[in-house]
């Protein structure tokens, strides 16, 4: 790819970015024009297939670290696999990394053969690429449902609305998890790979109450806390309400 900076997406760039960009979803397709509108800074932290979208005039701040994952994929082309990995847009900036299984070029041209991704993903479907089980969870009807596939080791949460799935670091949400459960043996609360191995273990409050308090330090999401006090006068399991209730005392 061309190092000079600042520049535009190539063409052969901005198809691969959009491949992951679904744009019958208004989430995405907000994704699609931003990038139509913002050049090639840099190159990011790591190499030249990481680099930045920004405003002209802008150079990338490498001091700061990476913002979450917005949207990750593969194209299976002749040629080779190409990946895709977006991070959520900061400040009119986007970040993103291109990289091939083998030397083959993008600008030597691709044919797909076929593609997977986690954007495309809505309730009811199957994990993506391997069609295994994704479980579900309603966490605000009508707005968010949490789904984690074991196979794939991946968190997501669904936004009804806009149909992102906004992919959650399972390390985080983890840690959130062993909060809520008060669970502090370091063998098991220090071993985030426990997590789809215990799966079964832990109820859908369980999840939701991590969910939850994973999003009151990150806040990522527009969770309105109102619809679970709402929910008090329901038989009160161990989970975010009690949670909550412990941090008081």
């Amino acid at each position: 790819m061309m190092n000079e900076f600042p520049r535009k997406l190539t063409k052969k760039e901005k198809t691969i970015l959009f491949s992951v960009l679904p744009e019958n979803k208004s989430g995405y397709n907000y994704y699609r024009d931003k990038i139509d509108s913002l050049l090639v800074i840099g190159q990011g932290r790591f190499d030249r297939k990481n680099l930045l979208l920004g405003k002209e005039g802008n150079k990338p701040d490498l001091s700061v670290p990476s913002n979450p994952v917005f949207a990750c994929g593969t194209l299976i082309c002749k040629e080779t696999e190409i990946d895709i990995l977006i991070h959520e847009e900061f400040d009119d900036e986007i970040e993103f990394d291109i990289t091939t299984s083998n030397s083959s070029k993008i600008e030597d041209g691709f044919t797909v053969i076929s593609k997977w991704n986690y954007s495309e993903w809505k309730p009811g479907d199957k994990a993506p690429k391997d069609k295994s089980f994704v479980r579900e969870i309603v966490v605000i009807p009508d707005m968010y449902k949490l789904a984690i596939a074991p196979e794939h080791k991946k968190i997501w949460l669904h936004d009804l609305k806009s149909g992102v799935n906004h992919l959650i670091p399972v390390s985080n949400f983890y840690n959130q998890l062993m909060m809520v459960k008060d669970i502090r043996n370091s063998k098991i609360a220090l071993n985030p790979g426990l997590f789809f191995q215990n799966l079964e273990e832990y109820t859908d409050e369980d999840l939701i109450s991590a969910l939850v308090t994973y999003n009151k330090y990150i806040r990522r999401f527009k969770i309105d806390l109102n619809y679970f006090t709402k929910k008090k006068t329901e038989p009160e399991k161990k989970g975010f309400l009690s949670f909550m209730k412990r941090g008081k005392s």
